[in-house]
């Protein structure tokens, strides 16, 4: 098997973990040849990267993709709370974290009702699309967006969070996406979550594209993360009898899975001016890709790193970030996943083939399950 040569090329690798491991076992800030970042992969250098207050999230001279600018995607991109240093984000990230952890019951119970649905006659190859789609559904349905607008509102999320890599052909679907929300918020029978992002502090006219954010951030990670629980259940299937026998959780299974095989595998990071970061001296306009899934696996932070342990002791997972930029609602993701990887597991689909080849969705930092090979 050819290794990858690069952190993006790695993302959809059969196996990066062994490149990953080489990146780790260099230590610090480095480069590889033929890639233009510098790349952060061991703990402490992910750790010092995330916390340095010279790392911010946009190239000083590009806060939105060029490609994007003058779209309604590029005006999403622009007030989204994870794309935006200082200023009233950090209040209006307060709200979205307040409110995502007030609504964890209600993101279980609509994430179960959903997920008997979307996975209610499951085969290998719906389950990708479904994965995708069950984020959205959750979220749209406790925001209050009618029901036979969940399935059009999927597409034009995969429209958008497509166009923020490529052609800006998510335009259409940011906008959609943006007068569903607002029709939410001024609904008089607003839901009790719409309600709870509607509270606290921060810029009222950041709110809704923060919302639509909700959405957009949690579709891949969400699915990513289901396709690493229900392939550790393929590849080991004594989890099965781990679970049945009360030796773990789902959630632990979960937890670990986002760990092993992190749904984001890195990040990146830019300098607006000359700085010392993690000992290593950069010029202004450097970029920093931060592999968040190398870190996982530091045996340093997570000892026996390979090993897939769902009651491991002191996880130490850096899937969802770190600082002032980690994602507000780590639960979500894994609350959504949980209740459909329990569906399919009670369906009695057989997972084994999933142990095998795959392919995965187009990306240079998710690892979403595209299908099989």
């Amino acid at each position: 098997m050819t290794p990858p040569t690069d952190p993006y090329q790695a993302v959809t690798h059969p196996d990066p973990y062994p490149y990953y491991a080489e990146l780790r076992a260099r230590g610090g800030l480095h480069r590889v040849p033929g890639f233009g970042p510098w790349i952060a992969a061991d703990a402490a250098t992910v750790r010092a990267v995330l916390a340095s207050e010279h790392c911010r999230v946009r190239p000083r001279s590009e806060p939105v993709p060029p490609h994007l600018v003058g779209t309604a995607a590029g005006a999403l991109f622009g007030r989204l709370v994870r794309m935006n240093d200082g200023g009233p984000y950090p209040a209006v990230k307060q709200t979205l974290s307040s409110a995502l952890s007030l609504a964890l019951r209600e993101v279980e119970a609509e994430s179960r009702r959903q997920a008997a649905w979307l996975f209610a006659t499951p085969s290998l190859s719906r389950l990708p699309d479904a994965a995708l789609q069950l984020p959205v559904f959750v979220l749209g349905s406790l925001l209050g967006f009618p029901e036979d607008t969940l399935e059009a509102s999927v597409r034009d999320v995969d429209a958008y969070v497509r166009s923020v890599a490529g052609p800006p052909a998510g335009s259409e679907g940011a906008a959609r996406l943006n007068e569903r929300v607002a029709a939410c918020f001024q609904s008089a029978a607003r839901t009790a979550f719409t309600a709870r992002l509607m509270e606290g502090h921060g810029a009222e006219d950041l709110r809704l594209p923060n919302t639509v954010g909700l959405l957009t951030q949690a579709y891949e990670a969400t699915a990513g993360l289901l396709g690493a629980t229900l392939r550790a259940f393929a590849r080991m299937p004594e989890l099965r009898e781990q679970l049945s026998r009360g030796g773990c959780t789902m959630d632990d299974v979960v937890q670990e899975a986002a760990r092993h095989d992190s749904p984001v595998q890195n990040t990146r990071r830019f300098t607006h001016a000359a700085a010392l970061v993690a000992g290593q001296a950069l010029e202004a306009g450097e970029t920093v890709v931060v592999v968040l899934a190398a870190a996982n696996r530091d045996p340093l932070e997570n000892p026996q790193p390979d090993a897939f342990l769902p009651r491991r002791t002191g996880r130490q997972t850096f899937t969802f970030g770190l600082g002032l930029h980690a994602c507000p609602g780590p639960s979500l993701a894994t609350t959504m996943a949980t209740a459909a990887a329990e569906r399919v597991l009670a369906s009695g689909l057989d997972l084994s083939p999933l142990s095998g080849p795959v392919t995965w969705r187009a990306s240079t930092n998710t690892r979403v399950l595209g299908g099989l090979e």
